[in-house]
């Protein structure tokens, strides 16, 4: 998905020149393209996340559009005085792309373990936040991140997933009798998706962006289950369990909602992200297990 976002930010910079890609020397073989084609509107700030952000800051004064590259973690943590002072209090249009996501760098130790990025993101006013489940939507990301002209970031997950096909921010897979809708985004949409496939009454609700979230695009699958278990490779009072919990309540829903989620950072080292989505139940068999008996049972009532 990453190479995906990348050309067709490549792309747009043929034409937009106001467009100006900048990394945090991360992209070995990625990112060279960039800075042979537009040398003027390309920038390694090397290993210096906070500079990273605030020069991105300063050339949009300059009339420009950045774009900032580098590892999630060190984009999110590293730099959140950065992002509050220099991006949101001036409601500047930059785009952070951060490379990785939950458990992707699975074998860099919980350093790298991106559980908790877009959740702090979220409290920031003004963010947009985008998580591709499938080159689709990944494909047509800084399209629609350009149009919307506000604060992005764009949790990238490793991978190239077909499923599921299409551009829409949320996207509503159905199942056959309707009852359990497993709720989520990025690479724990296809565990749902194959626990879904073995059941005739469990849908799947997949969030590409995750902020600000419309709730018409979610009231009828919403409407049409009564449990709803969310996924996610984040911590879930900051991620789509505490979003999608608050707006429930705010529109008077009488669903019954369940997490599967991390709920700590570990110190375990592991080798594979399975390792971990089996740890904290999110592999396909752990959350076929979480299924209401009714559900697991493929009957309805």
């Amino acid at each position: 998905m990453r190479a995906r976002i990348m050309d067709a930010l490549f792309e747009r910079m043929k034409t937009d020149t106001k467009l100006f890609f900048l990394t945090a020397d991360v992209g070995i073989n990625l990112v060279e393209r960039f800075a042979k084609a537009y040398p003027d509107r390309f920038l390694n700030v090397g290993i210096a996340e906070q500079n990273l952000i605030g020069v991105s800051a300063g050339l949009f004064n300059a009339g420009f559009r950045p774009v900032a590259y580098t590892i999630s973690n060190f984009l999110v943590h590293r730099c959140f005085e950065q992002l509050r002072d220099d991006i949101v209090a001036h409601g500047y249009p930059i785009t952070l792309l951060g490379s990785t996501a939950g458990f992707d760098n699975v074998a860099l130790g919980y350093t790298h373990h991106v559980v908790d990025d877009w959740g702090a993101i979220a409290g920031l006013p003004g963010f947009d936040v985008y998580c591709p489940s499938s080159v689709d939507f990944a494909a047509g990301t800084i399209d629609r991140i350009l149009a919307a002209e506000r604060p992005a970031y764009v949790r990238i997950p490793k991978g190239s997933p077909s499923n599921p096909a299409g551009d829409l921010p949320v996207v509503y897979l159905p199942a056959r009798k309707p009852r359990t809708l497993l709720a989520t985004y990025g690479s724990i949409t296809a565990n749902c998706l194959e626990v879904a496939a073995s059941q005739d009454d469990v849908s799947v609700l997949v969030f590409n962006q995750l902020r600000p979230i419309d709730w018409t695009s979610i009231e009828q699958a919403v409407q049409d289950h009564t449990d709803i278990i969310v996924a996610e490779d984040h911590f879930p009072e900051q991620g789509l369990y505490g979003t999608l919990c608050r707006m429930l309540i705010e529109n008077g829903t009488p669903n019954r909602v369940r997490s599967l989620a991390p709920r700590d950072f570990t110190l375990t080292i592991g080798t594979s992200n399975r390792f971990f989505e089996k740890q904290f139940g999110l592999d396909p068999a752990a959350i076929a297990a979480a299924l209401p008996r009714v559900a697991l049972l493929g009957t309805s009532s």
